[in-house]
């Protein structure tokens, strides 16, 4: 009887990193298992069963509700192997409500299913001590704990958890393998975005993100709290002046790029249910009339289809990290502002170090500039970069597969 394995995926509605993580999980399982079932979770269960072709629970990933709680634990007893991941599940720095939540549907669905492995996760940055108690409490309800840096397994030891439980690896996403952008695909977006035929032939990706739009540690996650004061007429970000100075750095910089680069630019959103479409038009606005631009704020592309499109580019300028591992998967060279360390740790692990810069340098003067410079030499090296990359991803494919090996073979 083929193996039953339910995936406990991040948010496949809204989020393209999750969505290419998932992507890669499921890769992963069928290049072990060929004839296993899969189930995953989704809002979108039609659209996202004919993505990734996998059984797909009609819910919300992160629901409230005790029926669709009954249903997952139904669901959850009925397979083999319960897969918890990936992403960055656990922390605390951007609110504590999502990880008590985590924490108290993991421990409940452990019991009903001692078959679980955390599958690629990043142990983000946790500032209390009662949630660093709680992650390792989750993480020993694991049969085995995969999680995508060494860094984060340091934590976790370092917090108290089972040495032997818990496996370092890379991130999924790496795995897919990215087809060259199709005839059908591109004559689709030209017409879609009203492109030039030739439009993707010279192109850099830009995938931004907002910053100091949500209060760090606290209660809620920001998009309740913001849904909330958007009905008392509030925005949380209004007459912040360091966010205002961060969004003319970005626009400063998309210019720089464009004049670096000489080529047109790919505005991409990584989550489509925050503020990344807005902020794109604003960027490709700013642009002026240095070159053509694009923002993909259409959601019709799948995971498969928008690697394809990002392989296509000259290189990409990420904020959110999943655009630069899909990136730097697809052999793309790429520069990296990283918001919080899983950024700066994964180009770490693919030796691209002197490409990646914290977000906070963005307030300080000659940001653009600077981005432009490195966009330079990135791509007058760019024969040499992509065949680091090249090397690099291999590596970091091999470590995502003896890790999974590994977790499975104890089960």
């Amino acid at each position: 009887m083929a193996r039953r394995i339910l995936l406990m995926n991040s948010d496949l509605a809204a989020n393209r990193g999750d969505r290419a993580i998932a992507e890669g999980i499921v890769a992963l399982v069928r290049s072990r298992d060929p004839e296993a079932r899969i189930t995953g979770i989704s809002q979108y269960p039609e659209r996202d069963g004919r993505w990734y072709d996998i059984d797909v629970l009609d819910m919300d990933f992160q629901s409230l509700s005790p029926l669709a709680w009954l249903r997952l634990l139904r669901e959850a007893r009925r397979h083999d192997v319960v897969l918890w991941g990936g992403g960055e599940i656990l922390k605390d720095y951007t609110n504590k409500a999502a990880l008590w939540y985590w924490v108290v549907k993991m421990t409940v669905l452990s019991f009903v299913n001692r078959k679980v492995v955390g599958a690629f996760q990043g142990i983000g940055p946790t500032r209390s001590a009662s949630s660093r108690r709680l992650i390792a409490l989750v993480v020993g309800r694991c049969r085995r704990f995969i999680v995508r840096d060494d860094e984060s397994r340091d934590k976790l030891l370092g917090w108290g958890v089972d040495p032997d439980r818990v496996l370092a690896a890379s991130d999924p996403a790496v795995l897919p393998r990215p087809e060259p952008m199709s005839a059908e695909l591109r004559a689709s977006l030209v017409a879609t975005y009203g492109l030039a035929d030739d439009f993707f032939d010279d192109v850099v990706c830009i995938g931004p993100r907002d910053w100091f739009h949500y209060k760090q540690s606290g209660l809620l996650p920001f998009k309740y709290r913001q849904a909330l004061l958007r009905r008392l007429g509030r925005d949380v970000t209004v007459g912040d002046e360091r966010h205002e100075a961060y969004l003319a750095s970005l626009r400063s910089t998309v210019r720089e790029v464009a004049q670096a680069s000489g080529s047109r630019l790919l505005f991409l959103p990584m989550h489509m249910g925050e503020a990344d479409t807005a902020l794109c038009h604003d960027l490709a606005a700013a642009v002026g009339d240095l070159t053509q631009t694009c923002v993909l704020d259409q959601d019709d592309l799948g995971p498969a289809e928008l690697r394809s499109v990002i392989s296509s580019a000259r290189a990409m300028v990420g904020f959110r990290l999943h655009s630069n591992i899909i990136a730097i998967s697809s052999g793309v060279p790429s520069i990296n502002v990283y918001y919080v360390d899983k950024g700066r740790v994964f180009f770490d692990q693919v030796g691209m170090s002197r490409y990646a810069l914290p977000i906070e340098d963005a307030l300080e003067d000659g940001f653009g500039a600077r981005v432009g410079g490195l966009l330079t030499t990135l791509l007058a090296e760019s024969d040499e970069v992509r065949a680091s990359l090249e090397e690099a991803t291999a590596a970091q494919r091999a470590s995502v597969a003896a890790a999974y090996d590994e977790a499975l073979r104890v089960l």
